[in-house]
């Protein structure tokens, strides 16, 4: 999803992000940052993905579903 659709998911379920924001105990701008992709709140994300009845995965595939970063040692490979 991208945050358009997002925002559109939320709003077509009549769910606020002052109500999201509530429940979990964050500020509003936390979920909005989260719901455009300023921030990266896996509490958020979650909450946000429950209030559309969606898996997390799906509506924030960008994180999730982004394949790991390899990690490489550069002193090994200057050997």
């Amino acid at each position: 999803m991208t945050p358009l659709e997002r925002q559109f998911a939320l709003k077509k379920k009549g769910i606020t992000q002052k109500a999201i924001a509530e429940k979990i105990g964050v500020g509003q701008m936390v979920v909005s940052d989260v719901i455009t992709g300023q921030r990266i709140s896996n509490k958020v994300m979650r909450a946000v993905a429950e209030a559309i009845g969606e898996d997390h995965r799906l509506v924030f595939p960008e994180y999730y579903l982004r394949p790991p970063k390899r990690k490489t040692s550069k002193v090994s490979q200057a050997a």
